[in-house]
């Protein structure tokens, strides 16, 4: 099952429409999904274990997928492989 976390921040404007697409994703098909604020602990070992730039900043099985809003298509894919 894949695993998929998505890193953002309370002041992003992009970060809550990705969280509503990795959500609706979810419906669909099986895997494990959670957000991580990047300003906790949890997300600044992540901003320093890949590199993050910026956000939303979505990793799918230990491998940054993508930076910004993932169109649906790509992201149902990155799930489904």
């Amino acid at each position: 099952m894949k695993n998929v976390v998505l890193v953002k921040t309370v002041n992003c404007p992009f970060c809550p429409t990705v969280d509503k697409l990795w959500l609706s994703l979810q419906k669909k098909h099986k895997f494990d999904y959670k957000t991580v604020d990047a300003s906790t602990e949890e997300g600044m070992k992540l901003v320093e274990k890949y590199g993050i730039m910026s956000v939303p900043t979505t990793i799918i099985d230990d491998q940054v997928k993508f930076v910004g809003v993932p169109s649906k298509n790509k992201a149902e894919e990155a799930v489904n492989q």
